[in-house]
């Protein structure tokens, strides 16, 4: 009776530590959509993320949000995406057991260089978050200033609005004399 009682102890025991509870890591996967962009600065770009629910319980009171880092040799930081992105974080109140939510991130390329952008996904009941692949983002320098244009207006106009006010000086004086 003893034998037994402990034996059944020690089993109780093994599956109780070897029980580890569902966390957001193993029930939710998260990927972002394209892998890899090449564009140039001034345009407008959407990253589409893809989060699954791979467990059979309904998921719940998730918020998932966009990241960039820049990876430019000498200038590596985290990106605040203020200026880049109006979209920042979405709210997802439940997502099915075995089912999808799909996000798109706009984005407004600001500056050149190397960056990485990922998606990350906090489950509000789950201490772990969930980030997918990076997703590598070439951004090439464009200058869209023409000088020939510009320089014209820059100098002629206030030459122009100068030579205005001397005329009305001009001729208020010989008004006066």
């Amino acid at each position: 009776m003893k034998k037994s009682s402990l034996l059944l102890s020690i089993i109780f025991m093994a599956i109780i530590v070897n029980y580890t509870p569902a966390s957001a890591a193993s029930r939710i996967a998260v990927t972002i959509n394209p892998p890899s962009i090449q564009a140039n600065m001034g345009d407008t770009i959407t990253y589409t993320g893809t989060i699954t629910n791979s467990s059979d319980v309904e998921v719940s009171n998730i918020i998932a949000y966009i990241s960039l880092a820049n990876i430019t040799q000498g200038k590596e930081s985290p990106m605040d995406l203020e200026d880049w992105s109006a979209n920042k974080a979405v709210k997802i109140e439940t997502i099915p057991p075995h089912g999808t939510y799909e996000g798109k991130w706009p984005m407004r390329l600001i500056d050149s260089g190397s960056y990485v952008a990922y998606i990350t996904v906090v489950d509000k009941n789950d201490n772990t978050p969930v980030s997918s692949m990076m997703s590598r983002l070439e951004i090439q320098r464009i200058l869209r200033l023409n000088p020939h244009n510009v320089l014209p207006i820059a100098i002629g106009e206030p030459i122009l609005i100068g030579l205005i006010f001397a005329a009305i000086a001009l001729r208020r004086r010989k008004g006066i004399v």
